[in-house]
């Protein structure tokens, strides 16, 4: 084998630089309407886009979890006055909150999978849960 030199040679005359960095995406370091730009840009290059989907929808439905918690504990609030068994009820409303994360980052690990939609990771514990904590106020009150 022998070294032959081949000179400066120019290749991809019109790519930008900033091109490069659309596959270092972080959907976590971005603020809400940079990370939906990122994801559109990584679109128009026909990249995969579905665990930023999921990411950016996340950015709404996790800040969420703030109102979904109380209304998990009511199971200990209510009822509380007819039947006793406070400690029963507080490890169940804590249970609640501890199911609701663990739903809330499988379903974000399925969506990075592409097991589940990016929609459906991202709201699909929050929806659950707060049906199930509907469920449970209604339920303690009548």
């Amino acid at each position: 084998g022998t070294v032959e030199p081949l000179g400066t040679i120019i290749a991809a005359k019109n790519v930008r630089p900033d091109q490069f960095t659309l596959a270092q995406v972080d959907g976590d370091e971005l603020p809400f309407l940079q990370l939906r730009a990122a994801i559109a840009d990584l679109e128009a290059a026909v990249r995969p886009v579905n665990a930023l989907k999921g990411v950016l929808w996340h950015k709404i439905s996790g800040p969420l979890s703030a109102i979904l918690m109380p209304l998990l504990g009511a199971v200990a609030a209510f009822g509380l006055a007819r039947s006793g068994k406070l400690f029963i009820r507080a490890i169940l409303g804590m249970g609640l909150g501890f199911a609701y994360f663990v739903a809330d980052n499988f379903a974000l690990a399925m969506g990075d999978l592409g097991a589940y939609s990016p929609f459906l990771a991202a709201w699909g514990p929050f929806i659950l849960f707060a049906l199930i904590g509907e469920m449970i106020l209604i339920r303690t009150e009548e």
